[in-house]
């Protein structure tokens, strides 16, 4: 066992790893799609990582298929996203060619979904996510490109015309992936590249009564819509005063006291709905501002960690598979990292 933070070492990871492996989904959140974004950049700074890397990569490639579910946690969706992430920071090669094969059905997917009567709202939700996020990090092909372009900004337009009055809804349980996350992060990530950017300031408009009004009671989920609202106005799409004053809503009546003792009073850690995605979009806030919001508590995420008795939690016989993707423990040694290099990943 590693001494700082009572953590286990990579080879004590691995080990857990090969335990499960064959038991594990294809996923990004709890499976072997986000543990090859792990073992992607482990293996660049120790070659020998480089073999769970390659099988991770090939057993996701090899097992995806139009019958794999269109969603972003557990399904296609987030295994694009994955592939992408993984080939814009870490390993060369061209994401026009790797992606392809899974572009086609993704994109056979999009055209069903947007035939749906009624829409499938958080199915459009998650797929603007994903298509926003894969303009900016893996087509490079210039007609492929502008194809996905107007797709975005179709389904950007279906979301908007069959939007439900309690869209903005508090999410419960708390989950940084909610329907709203995804939509507000797509909306900017659209904007900054400089797609629609009209229309955009239109529906950040129309959106911004809506937003104000829903505001969450819950901590972390206060804390992500204060990332998603910070980042629009930094962008400069959100221009109405509501989102300033719902900013300032969201600023006042946030406590991290309150986070973290009633929300995540517990064993709480995860990536998606625990301390560690706390600790990430406190970052991520930070990022977008100008002036920094939050002082990371590096010491109590460390501290939270040791009390936690982390490989005892994970090495029994009954530990749930998700316990052993980037939801929680490959989640939380890569939001270490974030201690020494503070910047995130520019998404």
């Amino acid at each position: 066992m590693s001494q700082a933070n009572e953590f286990p070492s990579e080879s004590e990871m691995l080990s857990l790893l090969e335990k499960q492996y064959d038991n594990l989904e294809v996923g990004l959140v709890y499976g072997k799609a986000g543990l090859a974004i792990y073992y992607a950049n482990l293996s660049n700074e120790d070659p020998a990582y480089k073999a769970i890397y390659d099988r991770l990569i090939e057993d996701v490639l090899s097992k995806v298929s139009d019958k794999t579910p269109i969603e972003f946690p557990r399904g296609l969706l987030g295994i694009s996203f994955a592939l992408d992430i993984i080939l814009h920071f870490f390993k060369p090669g061209n994401p026009d060619s790797v992606l392809n094969d899974l572009d086609a059905v993704i994109y056979k997917s999009l055209d069903k979904g947007r035939n749906m009567q009624p829409l499938n709202i958080d199915m459009a939700v998650e797929s603007l996510f994903y298509v926003a996020l894969h303009l900016k990090l893996g087509i490079r092909n210039k007609v492929k490109h502008r194809i996905y372009e107007s797709k975005a900004m179709h389904i950007l337009n279906d979301i908007c015309q069959s939007l439900p009055d309690n869209f903005f809804r508090e999410a419960i349980p708390y989950n940084i992936f909610n329907r709203s996350f995804f939509l507000l992060y797509a909306i900017g990530s659209l904007y900054e590249q400089g797609i629609g950017q009209q229309r955009i300031e239109h529906i950040c408009s129309d959106l911004s009564i809506p937003v104000a009004s829903s505001m969450p009671q819950m901590q972390f989920n206060k804390l992500e819509r204060l990332f998603s609202v910070s980042r629009l106005i930094s962008l400069g799409c959100a221009r109405d005063q509501h989102w300033k004053d719902c900013y300032g809503q969201l600023t006042n009546s946030l406590s991290l006291k309150k986070l973290f003792n009633e929300d995540f009073g517990g064993n709480q850690l995860g990536l998606s709905d625990g301390l560690t995605g706390a600790m990430l979009l406190m970052i991520m806030t930070n990022h977008v501002r100008q002036t920094p919001l939050f002082d990371i508590p590096w010491d109590y995420y460390k501290k939270r960690i040791a009390q936690c008795s982390i490989l005892t939690a994970t090495a029994g016989n009954e530990t749930p598979l998700y316990r052993y993707g980037l939801n929680w423990l490959w989640g939380m040694k890569m939001a270490m990292t974030l201690e020494k290099r503070i910047e995130p990943f520019r998404f």
